[in-house]
């Protein structure tokens, strides 16, 4: 018994000598592999869910529109379009300066006419360049 004791010792001390470890490749049942899976489609769905653009809203008019009692929307992640938003407002503006059209912008009729009027605005006020020069002009 003795001797087999030592025998182990033996083979643990070369290896730790060598720098070889015994790797145990783990059996897997079919349920820990759907688990896994599972799991792994839960994390991309969730950095998906993270990923999505902000909508914006336009304000209201007047008081009696907030004032007004409606049932809850859900709001995830939107913002009030408004002329001092610069970083929102330069997601709707392309590389040479103009406004994208609704087509890629994927905003309704209204809210594309809102945000091309705040555009505007804010370019009057300074806050955004007319025109942007392209990454090859200054070569």
């Amino acid at each position: 018994m003795q001797n087999f004791n030592s025998n182990r010792n033996f083979k643990k001390e070369k290896s730790k000598l060598l720098g070889t470890k015994r790797f145990r490749r783990h059996v897997l049942s079919i349920t820990q592999i759907l688990a896994r899976v599972r799991r792994q489609k839960k994390k991309q769905i969730e950095q998906n869910k993270k990923k999505k653009p902000i909508k914006p809203i336009i304000p209201p008019k007047s008081l009696i529109i907030i004032l007004k009692e409606r049932p809850e929307k859900a709001f995830y992640n939107r913002r009030i379009i408004d002329y001092k938003h610069c970083g929102l407002l330069q997601r709707y503006i392309g590389i040479g300066g103009k406004i994208l059209p609704r087509r890629k912008t994927r905003l309704t009729a209204k809210q594309q006419r809102y945000i091309a009027k705040t555009i505007k605005s804010a370019r009057i006020m300074g806050l955004l360049p007319f025109v942007s020069k392209e990454r090859g002009f200054f070569r």
